[in-house]
């Protein structure tokens, strides 16, 4: 679905140019120029200049990060990150280096190559279309390391679990999108990561002192604990949902 962008249009003098509100699907990239700005090339061929930050045009047209691009066309690039509209994606190749191949313009298509990973990039796909990426899964414990089902994962290549001692435990994401908010870690102290967990058996506080945490205890990893009032325990945790999202 095409989004619609307010964009603070300027002229190649800093003055200001017609701005206003474009669709997304009108944008094929963009990237970053003099600082805070914005340089964005447009399906008819054109391109403008708009004082707006990339981050909020990658979000607020809801376009894909691949990264820090080393050339286009065989060219050196030297213009920082590259957000590309999907509606102009062809494919993307994946070798030591990922070739993104654009069908656009249709005579000569744009070929970017980067070195940001695959799963990095469908990473920014994911949260393009929504704002953020996110891991989901099922945890249950008894005894050692919890057993986890992943539902889904938008933001790491794998996550494993770990026994710290009774009734902690840590879930630990290996190689997480560098395309997302913390740049490949989980961003400390602010918005950009958020977690939310629910245990499959908790459907009555009131009557029991079962109680459950979930936080980021390190740059790769979500510490889990299950309390039994102000006790560490094992052997609570069933079918418990994890739910952790980190932001565009």
């Amino acid at each position: 679905m095409s989004k619609v962008f307010n964009l603070a249009f300027q002229t190649s003098t800093n003055f200001s140019d017609s701005p206003g509100a474009i669709v997304s699907d009108s944008v094929v990239y963009a990237y970053a120029t003099q600082g805070s700005k914005t340089f964005l090339v447009f399906e008819n061929g054109t391109s403008r200049l708009a004082n707006n930050t990339l981050g909020s045009v990658k979000v607020g047209l809801g376009l894909v990060s691949i990264g820090v691009p080393t050339r286009v066309n065989g060219n050196a690039w030297n213009n920082g990150e590259v957000v590309i509209n999907q509606k102009y994606l062809n494919q993307v190749y994946d070798g030591t280096t990922r070739r993104v191949e654009m069908n656009w313009p249709a005579t000569s298509p744009i070929v970017f190559t980067t070195s940001t990973t695959l799963p990095s990039i469908v990473s920014a796909a994911a949260a393009a279309d929504k704002g953020y990426a996110e891991f989901v899964c099922l945890i249950t414990q008894s005894i050692g390391a919890p057993t986890i089902t992943t539902i889904k994962n938008e933001i790491s290549d794998n996550v494993s679990a770990t026994y710290v001692s009774p009734g902690v435990y840590n879930l630990v994401f290996g190689s997480i999108s560098t395309t997302l908010a913390g740049g490949g870690i989980f961003p400390a102290n602010n918005g950009s990561l958020n977690i939310t967990l629910q245990n499959g058996n908790y459907t009555n506080p009131i009557g029991t002192a079962l109680w459950f945490n979930a936080y980021r205890s390190d740059d790769a990893r979500i510490a889990i604990e299950s309390y039994d009032g102000v006790d560490l325990v094992d052997n609570v945790l069933a079918n418990a949902m994890l739910q952790v999202r980190l932001y565009y």
